[in-house]
């Protein structure tokens, strides 16, 4: 069985296209992460409810604006990665 952190890993490898986790950083958008636009969030917020087995509120899908965000509000759902 996969970790959260794997799980993590592997949604934002398949939406965001990011092979290298060593240089993410919780800072990181879409202005430093060259495939995040509209698509991958969609991909993202639709990959982190598969995995992880929950719903994201609308308000808090338009707050994943940086990688450490997206840390918080998965960790509000009960997602500790």
């Amino acid at each position: 069985m996969a970790s959260n952190v794997d799980k993590f890993k592997k949604v934002l490898s398949n939406s965001l296209g990011i092979k290298n986790f060593d240089e993410l950083t919780d800072e990181m958008g879409p202005d430093e992460i060259e495939d995040w636009d509209s698509l991958a969030q969609v991909e993202m917020v639709s990959g982190f409810e598969e995995e992880f087995c929950i719903s994201l509120d609308v308000i808090d899908v338009s707050r994943m604006y940086n990688i450490g965000a997206i840390k918080d509000i998965l960790k509000k759902y009960g997602v500790a990665v």
